[in-house]
């Protein structure tokens, strides 16, 4: 019996939403950005904000006179980039590295793939332009592309003036922002962290894999997927297979086949953060 059927049998009889497919992205090249490769090191960034009257996206963006036109990402030699392009002028804008991004205003959580995360603000702009000639960012609102180092970019919010957008990262690791004008752009370049070989030796068995698996399972798909004991028990078959699965370490399980045969499982979670467990040996 496949692992997808099996999975399927499990998600049934827990009464679980099947795996979605995840978005992914083409990797444009920035063009005309030509930034160095990313400092091993990075603090908080920022450039001034403009004096904003209140008044909303529409009377924001009629007085800056510029919107978000577009976000791109690109994998190059030992770092990955992600560009934010603006009609005219780019707005003044902040990074900071977060524990986690929340949307705004409603303040839930942003999911992003990966274990360490920036957070992209910028200041007196807007995705949309309501004033005539009415123009609107008519790309996704997620990117997963699933680079070495850059997984996810997220937008995280686009109000009274402040449009936020949240970046998964695969690792804490630094990077390096450059702004350039005709438009006006910013570009962020993070540099590439090892993470060694994939530990995983079942159904998912590479970090890309791993990534899919953990942004999937953080918008609520397959949340069996991060208890050890249902993970086995899809392996040795599915419940109601008639395997008898017995925890004897915190990550280590003793299946009892049907057929009496026995095997000892073991796997481990291989982020820092909440998300799927995996198998790493069977014997």
């Amino acid at each position: 019996m496949s692992a997808f059927t099996r999975y399927a049998r499990l998600a049934a009889a827990v009464s679980l939403a099947g795996l979605a497919g995840c978005g992914s992205t083409s990797a444009g090249s920035p063009g005309a950005a030509h930034s160095p490769a990313p400092a091993t090191t990075a603090p908080s960034t920022s450039s001034p904000a403009p004096s904003v009257q209140p008044g909303g996206p529409a009377q924001v963006c009629s007085q800056a006179g510029t919107y978000l036109t577009a976000v791109r990402t690109g994998e190059h030699s030992g770092y990955d980039r992600v560009v934010f392009q603006f009609s005219g002028t780019l707005p003044g804008y902040t990074i900071e590295r977060v524990q986690a991004v929340y949307s705004d205003p409603k303040g839930t959580p942003v999911p992003l793939a990966g274990q360490a995360y920036l957070r992209v603000v910028f200041h007196g702009t807007s995705a949309a332009c309501p004033q005539p000639p009415h123009q609107t960012y008519t790309g996704p609102a997620v990117l997963t592309p699933y680079y070495p180092q850059l997984l996810t970019v997220s937008a995280a919010g686009d109000f009274e003036g402040v449009l936020s957008f949240g970046v998964g990262l695969a690792a804490q690791g630094g990077y390096h922002a450059v702004t350039l004008t005709n438009p006006g752009r910013l570009v962020i370049d993070v540099s590439h962290v090892a993470l060694g070989m994939f530990p995983g030796i079942r159904d998912i068995t590479s970090w890309p894999q791993y990534w899919a698996a953990q942004y999937s399972w953080l918008n609520g798909h397959q949340p069996w997927l991060s208890s050890p004991p249902l993970v086995v028990q899809v392996w040795a078959g599915g419940i109601g297979s008639g395997s008898v699965v017995r925890q004897v370490s915190v990550n280590t399980f003793k299946v009892t086949k049907p057929d009496g045969t026995t095997h000892k499982v073991t796997g481990l979670r291989p982020v820092s953060v909440p998300g799927p467990w995996v198998i790493t040996k069977i014997t």
